[in-house]
């Protein structure tokens, strides 16, 4: 039940919030863009996004992501990586909103499902003959954590299209840094 309010809200919520920009039904935005996850695992991520007007300020918006992290952080002998789908609810601040711009900055709460490798050192033996080795950690699992993000989109006139660029910090397996272009379509 938690889970929908959002959508519930943001899909529902015309008749009590109307402005001046809230025609149709939303906005779709879909992107893509660079990814990272400390300590040294770099991506992408694919983004789809539904975000509907509240009032003259808010945005309600639900989100789906695919995220896939590899690199080699610790040893060159083990290629780590993260692989998550994250459903996302968010709510967005708009200080700036007009025909052309708008910045939103948001807030929200990530749900990620993931599959991850990983490699820590094990160390053999005693004294001067000690060893390391690397034995290879898969595992799969859910994440849940606050999402922030910023937004600045410039809508083309008479077009319903808009162009932008967005930041964000979200939950995958750990806290990962997004960002990356976006095209929104206006439904």
């Amino acid at each position: 039940m938690l889970v929908f309010l959002p959508l519930f809200l943001a899909l529902f919520s015309q008749a009590q919030f109307s402005n001046e920009y809230n025609e149709g039904l939303g906005t779709l935005r879909i992107g893509a863009g660079y990814t990272h996850d400390f300590p040294g695992l770099n991506g992408y991520a694919i983004r789809g996004e539904f975000s509907r007007s509240l009032n003259d300020y808010l945005d309600g918006a639900v989100g789906l992501q695919r995220i896939d992290l590899s690199g080699t952080p610790r040893t060159p002998l083990v290629k780590e990586y993260t692989r998550a789908t994250t459903l996302d609810m968010s709510v967005y601040f708009l200080p700036v909103k007009n025909e052309v711009h708008m910045i939103r900055l948001g807030l929200g709460y990530s749900f990620s499902f993931y599959n991850i490798r990983r490699s820590y050192p094990v160390i053999h033996g005693e004294g001067d003959n000690k060893s390391a080795s690397w034995p290879i950690q898969d595992g799969k699992g859910r994440a849940t954590g606050v999402n922030v993000s910023g937004e600045y989109a410039f809508r083309l006139p008479d077009s319903g299209l808009s162009l932008g660029i967005r930041a964000a910090i979200f939950k995958a397996y750990d806290q990962v840094s997004y960002i990356g272009p976006f095209v929104g379509l206006q439904l």
